[in-house]
């Protein structure tokens, strides 16, 4: 649990460091103005599109990227694709992220595992995402081994940061 806490603390750090991707204010957004249709927001690649069964890290890993990194698309649209496929702790962190801030990026290859030590726990994934900006991590966790996958954190590349 306190690792959880760490974790959670370091992201807090990450994501205030990250040039425009948090919000200004501290209260969570209620309504956002519509984004203006750009070729930045030009629909997700193909490779965006999940793939693997969603019961599995890597496609939960794909849906979570889908939706994460839609920035074309209204607040409100972009959090209630994102919010279901997170833990408690990460809707308490991404709750301030506006799709319209992220930077502009596109995949260089596919979404894949990230390699475990054998004795890592089997409640935990991590899932790679290739970008021109360099390569995201998305940490997923379940509370058990038959529960779904859920986001608690992103880990940005330096080139982000």
């Amino acid at each position: 649990m306190r690792t959880r806490a760490a974790a959670a603390a370091v992201l807090l750090a990450v994501l205030g460091a990250v040039a425009g991707c948090a919000g200004t204010s501290g209260d969570a957004p209620s309504s956002h103005a519509p984004s203006d249709p750009s070729p930045a927001a030009a629909p997700p690649s193909p490779m965006l599109t999940p793939t693997a069964p969603a019961s599995t890290p890597l496609g939960t890993g794909e849906r979570v990227w889908a939706a994460f990194s839609e920035r074309g698309v209204p607040y409100d649209d972009w959090w209630a694709r994102l919010e279901p496929l997170l833990s408690g702790s990460a809707r308490a962190v991404y709750v301030y992220d506006d799709p319209r801030n992220l930077p502009t990026m596109k995949l260089t290859g596919k979404l894949r595992l990230a390699a475990k030590a054998p004795g890592q726990p089997r409640y935990t994934a991590e899932v790679v995402v290739p970008t021109d900006k360099g390569d995201f991590a998305l940490d997923l966790e379940r509370h058990t081994l038959g529960s779904g996958w859920l986001l608690y954190a992103i880990k940005f590349p330096p080139s982000v940061q």
